[in-house]
Formats: structure tokens, sequence, C-alpha cells
């Protein structure tokens, strides 16, 4: 609803209380009727009531369009992912030139990746788990059984010419497994559950080499794409990190791959042997696998354009770039600098955070600074900064930002994403599309939102209403992975179990879902999201005490263990 429509609304609302508030006074007192008959044509009383019902609808209206911004002052201090945006991501893959000279490179996460311009802005990712890059490509895979075994094989070989595996230092795989839901979260689920061992087998020398299940691992649950400072509670990132990047839980690692550095082979084939087959309609193709590939996320830090500050005004908008004001949207401040030069040599400042309580310096108070979320003249958001100082000199501002482009990646195709300026002899290419930037809308439902997040307890969580409302409020009630858990969730029952952990007994919790597995793709599917919400809930468990969960399908009475996790909530 446009705003003229809201003060009209607000406006018929005041008069109808007014006449119905003139009925009952006259009811009431009826000796002053006379004074305040309904019937009364004077122009001047009708101006009086109108002009009244002006002023207290305005107030009204004030009082119900800030409401939701007091509600979001609260959640920026308690919980300030909430409010942050949650920039685009996508995979990004890595490989070597064919004319480099190294046989192999490691990639750390947090390298930055660029795009192509779009309305002469260049979008910037960071990576977020580390690559291995070795000159190695998959020519073929497919599945094979032997005897009771299940076997998934991937043959391999090393495109670089007159080298072998004893020349590329290989160490360890991160394998991507796709974005196809049924195909990678299936493979995942029977990777963890149902792996008995790993086989390398070198087809050009005949060398075996066996693999422990435990050479194993998921990515994902303790890589965060969310990282940074200022993000609050880590359960919360990674229950926004499922429903929003699912695909990031789609990496497996490959470790203790070193036992092949003797070998001269150049092709090699590694078997990842189940002791259960896998279902039918799986069936694998090189497509669907990447050997160097890592999740991606548009964040990058910022200095925005120098502010004035002449203590003139309450508040002053942060501009990131005043000519391309859409192209930026701030995710976090993380630093704040006044200088001034008043006494003819410069003086450094550094302001401190008022949601975050350090500004407090003994029995003094440090300047400090606070944050607001505004509307423009257009109804688009902007970050507005208020300063709290000692002193009223003039001061020249600058401030540190976190940033993304806002939804500027999501007009970015595969491939677009293919610069990387400080590793020129690597090649890289984005190949998913960047999803669309997430973000709270900011409405009067915020507030009740804010209670809920304030009230969580270990015990409520694990109620089925309150541990639903934890799911919308942080699905931001547009997540396809959330309104699915939302509709398979039947049941939650909860029971206090103990266990030996050394020498110590400890009690703890065994949460057991009851869920309808055919509302997912997959059953591997729902083993993902109990793999998230086993250390999701973990986080709510106190010290010296764990969780553990089961997740029982209805539909099939397949039940899913899931290994427990110990909390780390410290008792106040």
């Amino acid at each position: 609803m446009k705003k003229n429509e809201n003060n009209i609304l607000y406006f018929h609302k005041e008069m109808a209380y007014l006449r119905e508030m003139r009925e009952l006074f006259i009811e009431k007192f009826p000796k002053v009727a006379p004074f305040l008959n309904t019937d009364s044509k004077d122009p001047d009383v009708e101006r009086i009531i109108e002009n009244l019902a002006i002023l207290t609808s305005k107030i009204h209206q004030e009082l119900d369009e800030n409401i939701p911004l007091i509600a979001e002052s609260l959640v920026n201090i308690v919980s300030p992912n909430y409010t942050n945006p949650i920039p685009s991501v996508c995979i990004q893959e890595f490989s070597l030139k064919s004319d480099s000279k190294k046989n192999s490179a490691v990639i750390p996460k947090g390298s930055v990746v660029v795009s192509r311009p779009i309305n002469d802005v260049k979008c910037k990712f960071k990576t977020a788990y580390d690559v291995f890059l070795y000159p190695l490509k998959i020519n073929k895979t497919y599945l094979d059984n032997n005897k009771s075994d299940y076997v998934l094989k991937l043959e391999l070989s090393i495109t670089k010419d007159e080298i072998s595996l004893s020349d590329i230092d290989l160490n360890r795989i991160n394998l991507y497994l796709g974005n196809d839901v049924y195909m990678s979260s299936t493979l995942v689920m029977w990777m963890k559950t149902y792996l008995k061992k790993i086989i390398v087998f070198c087809s050009d020398s005949g060398e075996t080499f066996n693999l422990p299940a435990s050479s194993l691992e998921v990515l994902g649950l303790d890589d965060k794409l969310l990282d940074y400072e200022d993000f609050g509670f880590e359960a919360f990132a990674l229950l926004q990190e499922l429903f929003f990047m699912p695909y990031k839980f789609n990496f497996i690692s490959i470790k203790n791959l070193d036992i092949l550095k003797s070998s001269g082979s150049r092709n090699f084939t590694i078997e990842f042997v189940f002791d259960r087959s896998l279902p039918n309609g799986y069936f694998p193709r090189v497509e669907h696998f990447s050997l160097s590939s890592t999740p991606a996320i548009n964040l990058f830090d910022m200095s925005a354009e120098p502010i004035l500050n002449n203590n003139n005004k309450n508040g002053y908008r942060i501009f990131l770039d005043r000519a391309k004001i859409d192209a930026y949207d701030i995710v976090q401040v993380t630093k704040v600098v006044a200088h001034s030069s008043d006494t003819g040599r410069r003086v450094l400042k550094n302001y401190k955070s008022f949601e975050r309580f350090n500004f407090f310096n003994g029995e003094n108070i440090d300047d400090f600074y606070s944050l607001g979320d505004k509307l423009d003249g257009n109804l688009n958001p902007y970050k507005e900064i208020s300063f709290f100082s000692s002193s009223q000199k003039d001061q020249t501002v600058t401030v540190e930002t976190l940033c993304c482009n806002g939804n500027l990646p999501s007009k970015l195709k595969i491939s677009e994403i293919n610069e990387f300026p400080t590793r020129p002899e690597i090649n890289t290419r984005n190949i998913t599309v960047p999803t669309s930037m997430q973000k709270v809308a900011i409405d009067g439902n915020l507030l009740w939102r804010l209670v809920s997040i304030l009230s969580f307890s270990y015990q409520t969580i694990l109620e089925k209403k309150s541990f639903l409302a934890v799911l919308d409020a942080f699905s931001f009630g547009d997540s396809l992975v959330s309104k699915i858990l939302v509709s398979s969730l039947q049941d939650i029952k909860t029971k206090s179990i103990y266990r030996i952990d050394g020498r110590m007994t400890k009690k703890g919790t065994l949460c057991i879902f009851y869920m309808d597995e055919s509302k997912f793709y997959s059953i591997g599917e729902v083993y993902i999201a109990g793999l998230v919400l086993s250390k999701f809930l973990a986080s709510f468990a106190s010290i010296n005490s764990f969780c553990e969960l089961k997740v029982k399908c209805t539909q099939s009475k397949i039940t899913i263990d899931y290994p427990l996790h110990s909390g780390n909530k410290a008792l106040l």
C-alpha cells in the first residue's frame, strides 16, 4: 500500500473513532448533548474535528511504522544475522592453464574471483573452501557389483604430458557431487552411512591401495559461507545456509591420497565400496562431478565515501558509491575512524559500535556510533550512521564495510565469473547461476519473531510448534527446503540418555524426529537436513552435555542415526 493511501486510511479510522466517542460521551452526559449534536453543520467545528483527526492519525501512523524499526534495532543487538542480507552464492570451478609450469596448486578459502562487468560494476566473490588443484580429469564413472559389495567407480587421468602421480604431490581431493538434488544428496548419504572402504587402483602399474572409510568426510558443517564477525549465533547461520545454499553440503573430501606419491601411473580409478546398493534411478555421469570446485559468496571489503561530521545532523547516510547506489549493499560495518586537523596536526580516533557494547572503558564511555536502517524517497533501504562524541569539533569520518552487490549477481550467467586477478596461471568459471540476495522484510511481524528468538531454550525448541516457528523465522518464509521440512515433520519426541566419554558419564538428550520422507526428492535429502539439524540442536546443549538425533521415516520405516554432538553453551 502506498504512503498516501495509508494516510487516508489512518485519517478515516480516526474520524470513525471520534464519531463513536462523541456518541458515547452524549449518552453518558446528556446535558452537553446540544454542544455535540451530530447534526451540526457548523463548518468551523467540522474543520476542528478533521484537523484533530489528521494530527492523531499521523501520530498513530508514525508509531505503527516505527515499531518494526525499534524491533529491528533490538534484533541487531541480540542476533545481527537476522537483519543482515544473505548475499548471492554460486559454485566456482578452477583449473590449471595448459601452459602452467606448476603440477599442483592450493587455492585457500577467502580467495577473490571477479565477474564480467554488469552496468560497469564487476561483482566480487569470495571462496568458502580450500581448493586442491591438480592436472586431473574424470574420464568415466559407473556402478559395479562385486559379490555382496556395490561399487561406484571414477576413472581419472593426468592431463599434463610426461608426468605421473609421483610428480603432482597428490594429498587430498575435494569432490563436488553436483547440484542435482536426487543424485548428490543420495551419494552424500551413501558415502557417510554405507561406505566400507575406498580402493585406488592404478591401471598403468597394476598397484592397488586401500583407504579406510574414515578417509572421507563431508564438507560444509564446519566451513561457513556466512563467516564474518558480526553474525551472531553460529547455529542460525548454519540453518540459513541449509535453507538458501543447500548445495554447499554436496562436497566430500578424500584424504590420505599421499600413499600414491611413489606411483608412476598416469591413470587410476577411485572405487567407493558400499555394503548397500544405491537406489533405483541413480545413474552417475561425469558431468555430475567436479574435482576443483568450491562455493563462493558475493562478499568483499569496501571503503565508504568519507563523511563530514559537523554535528549538525542526527545521522548521515553511508554511501559506498554515490554514482552507483543500486550496485552495493552493506552487510556489516567493520571499522569507523575519524580524523580532524583543527590543531594543526592530524588526530585519529576510533569510534566503537553501540550495538556491540564495546564502547565502555572502565568508568568512562568512549565515543561510539549507532547504525539504523532507513528508506529513501523511492522506498529503497539504506544504512544511516549516527555519532556520539565528547568533542564537538568537525571531523572527517572513514567507514570500512563488508558489502555485497545486492541482486546484481543474479543477472550473471554460467561462466561469467571468470577472472582470478591474483592467480593468472589459473582459469576459473562459475558452474552454477548465482542466487538472488535474500533479506528479511521489515514489517510488524518482526517484533514477534524477535520475541521468539529471545525466548529460545533447549526445552522449548524441541517442541514441534516452537521448532516450526524457528524454521519460519530463519527462512524468511521463502525457502523451498524450509517448506519441505515444515510439511514433512510429523512429530518430535525427546528423552534423556547417558553416554560414557572416557572416564566420565555424560547426560544428554536423544531427539527423535518423525518425518514423511515422501515430501523430499530423495532419502538423501532427508539425511543432509538431519546432518545440519543435529549440529543445530547441539548448539543449545550445555557444556558437558550432548545431543543425539534420530530421524524416523514414517513411509519407509527407515531410521537414520546421526553421531552425537557435544554441547558448548555456557550456563548462566
